[in-house]
């Protein structure tokens, strides 16, 4: 214990702090300045974040008109406050029929955004578009890319149904039913099932009607079938003499 002691003292007296600094100090205040530098540079970035992120959310809840929902986009791209206002400046320019002008902010959000869960809706608002200007065949290729992509999606269904309808739009009667028919045993909870089951029934009564037999007829699907889809009152019309 003693021995050890006189050592720790020999080892301390032979401690030249003046030396060391010397050869030391320099380096030392360097580091500890670049600790200082760096802490305060991430502390700065913090405080102009949370301000940019205030501002950001300010500006959108005051944007209401699409020149408003643009600047908010410009002025702070790549947040969530650009995107929720790309978004709803895609629904304006969308019912106010102005489509080049919302497929360029769909096509924005997915390049911008492509990870984002909005982005989805904004594959699908691009096919939505297609749809509306009459150019079904594009509409189609997109919606049916949306099912083929991303089958267990959101929007897989909305696909799938817009899928159908510009089936019916090129003429393409019996794929599109058999589409309807396939949301309709696709699950009870669907969204779509009311509209499959209307597009289904008219395109039952268009086609022709002749009487299926043997294995054709197993593969035919009777409205009673699909009791679930018919509000109350419309089934008991049905069973009226």
């Amino acid at each position: 214990m003693a021995q050890q002691a006189q050592n720790d003292l020999r080892i301390t007296d032979q401690f030249d702090f003046e030396t060391f600094w010397a050869e030391n100090g320099r380096k030392i205040i360097i580091g500890v300045l670049a600790v200082i530098v760096f802490g305060g540079a991430v502390l700065l970035w913090q405080y102009r974040s949370n301000q940019q992120m205030d501002l950001a959310a300010d500006s959108l809840a005051r944007a209401h008109d699409p020149a408003s929902l643009q600047q908010v986009a410009r002025e702070f791209p790549g947040t969530s406050a650009a995107l929720e206002a790309m978004s709803r400046l895609s629904e304006i320019q969308y019912r106010e029929g102005r489509f080049a002008e919302a497929t360029s902010t769909y096509e924005g959000i997915l390049k911008d955004f492509p990870s984002n869960p909005l982005a989805e809706s904004a594959r699908l608002g691009l096919a939505v578009v297609q749809e509306a200007q009459g150019n079904f065949e594009a509409a189609r290729g997109l919606y049916s890319q949306i099912v083929e992509s991303s089958p267990t999606s959101f929007i897989a269904p909305a696909a799938k149904i817009g899928m159908a309808r510009c089936m019916e739009a090129l003429g393409q009667a019996k794929e599109a039913r058999q589409v309807y028919e396939e949301i309709l045993t696709s699950g009870q909870g669907s969204p779509w099932r009311p509209e499959a089951y209307l597009r289904w029934v008219v395109l039952k009564r268009e086609m022709p009607t002749a009487a299926p037999s043997g294995t054709e007829a197993s593969k035919e699907a009777p409205l009673s079938n699909w009791p679930s889809v018919l509000p109350t009152n419309a089934a008991a019309k049905r069973k009226q003499p």
